[in-house]
């Protein structure tokens, strides 16, 4: 077998060439800078004129407004001020008169709780029995204003004397605008 010889460290010089191509990039290099500076500078003459111009026409500068802080916080008074719109475009007047036309002596309002996006009323009540209850529901669902009344749910109170029974009903209001 013959040995091979392995020369690591090699006599001869750089090819023709290669010197040619390093020179080629060192001048596209040398260029590039060049032609950078130059952009630069006339982008810093330019700012200077128009701060000049600025100053002698008595122009001032924008006041930066802080977004982040001032973005949440107006965010949130706008939601406020849309839920209170949408509260103010419930039709009380009728939504009021159909719940005093449809009252029964033997029965009592305790809350009205309105959802203006889904456009119905939460309406818990208290009645002597069940067939008062049940007479206010469809006394409700009879008035035109008021549609789809149903009962949510209901109980009996125990540790009240007579035990009345409470309940929750939802009735969506019908808009006449």
């Amino acid at each position: 077998m013959r040995s091979i010889k392995l020369d690591y460290a090699s006599s001869r010089g750089p090819s023709l060439v290669g010197l040619v191509m390093f020179a080629l990039a060192l001048i596209a290099v040398i260029a590039g800078w060049q032609k950078y500076n130059t952009i630069n500078r006339h982008i810093q003459v330019t700012d200077q004129t128009i701060q000049q111009l600025k100053k002698e026409s008595g122009l001032k500068e924008p006041i930066k407004q802080v977004k982040e802080k001032s973005s949440n916080e107006l965010l949130a008074k706008m939601d406020n001020a849309k839920k209170l719109a949408d509260f103010l475009l419930i039709p009380w007047g009728e939504v009021f008169a159909s719940l005093e036309s449809a009252s029964l002596e033997d029965s009592a309002l305790l809350s009205i709780e309105p959802d203006s996006k889904k456009r119905q009323l939460k309406i818990t009540a208290e009645a002597k029995n069940k067939d008062v209850m049940f007479s206010y529901i469809q006394r409700l669902e009879a008035t035109p204003e008021l549609s789809g009344v149903y009962l949510l749910k209901h109980e009996i109170l125990e540790d009240v004397d007579q035990h009345p029974i409470r309940f929750v009903l939802v009735a969506k209001w019908v808009d006449r605008r």
